[in-house]
């Protein structure tokens, strides 16, 4: 088992995070958290903030059962999962509720929503079931490049002893999103925006790939096609399509209360 500092440091250096990005995020000094990662500074205290940055119970990082399962991640894929991620910060990054956490949902009902309709996901790319909700597959490589290339913006700071990390976009999101796309990203974002990080992620514990997954695997996509109602996008639309034909239904009975004579021919 390696020792805390070594995990720790190894946490930030997979995150892509310099020292000084860190630990701004930490709130420490550089210095602290060099001591920390040297193992002259213990680090016990400071696990909390960890999980919180990084998405990982406190027990899977003493343990060091934190490593990702290796899998390939085609480049075009990445691209438009950058997009995506532009598009959504756009319509609804401004909301207070947006962070980090929130996003990673976001991104997970608009691929898993459009591949149990298309067989087929939307951006490609894989998500992990961390102990707490799903996260796309090595998030903060691919949002460090876009901060790096200035396509992004990082925003953190304290709330509730915890450190809260949120995205401005610093780049207009391409119109690569075909019309079908577009129609269950919107439905996603006008449904699930408004949820705070414990909503949402209680919500998803339900979900059938969520919950069929085992911590820290890959979460099959092909498990959307056994999703139940409310979850499931096919049933949403059946229920839909039922609550229009009874409605329908109720104004056609009601045409014919009014008719009498009309009503007799039908008796």
């Amino acid at each position: 088992m390696k020792k805390l500092n070594s995990v720790l440091h190894q946490l930030r250096e997979d995150a892509g995070y310099t020292q000084e990005e860190l630990s701004e995020m930490l709130w420490v000094s550089r210095v602290t958290l060099a001591n920390i990662e040297s193992g002259k500074r213990d680090a016990k205290d400071m696990l909390s903030k960890y999980r919180d940055i990084f998405d990982i119970r406190e027990d899977f990082i003493k343990k060091w059962k934190i490593e990702y399962p290796e899998i390939s991640v085609k480049p075009w894929n990445i691209e438009k999962f950058k997009e995506l991620v532009l598009y959504i910060l756009h319509k609804v990054g401004m909301k207070p509720n947006i962070w980090k956490t929130v996003l990673y949902k976001l991104l997970y009902f608009c691929d898993f929503d459009f591949y149990e309709k298309n067989w087929k996901s939307i951006t490609g790319i894989s998500y992990v079931k961390l102990p707490r909700w799903p996260a796309p597959y090595r998030f903060d490589e691919i949002v460090n490049t876009m901060i790096k290339d200035k396509e992004l913006l990082s925003v953190s700071w304290e709330y509730k002893w915890y450190i809260q990390q949120r995205f401005v976009p610093n780049k207009i999101y391409q119109k690569i999103f075909s019309t079908t796309e577009l129609d269950v990203i919107d439905w996603v974002l006008e449904h699930y925006s408004n949820s705070n990080a414990t909503e949402i992620s209680e919500y998803s514990h339900w979900d059938i790939p969520w919950k069929q997954t085992e911590d820290m695997d890959i979460i099959d996509y092909s498990l959307a096609k056994k999703r139940e109602y409310p979850y499931s996008i096919l049933a949403r639309e059946n229920k839909k399509k039922q609550a229009f034909a009874e409605i329908k239904a109720s104004w056609m009975f009601d045409d014919l209360v009014d008719e009498s004579n009309l009503y007799e021919q039908y008796r």
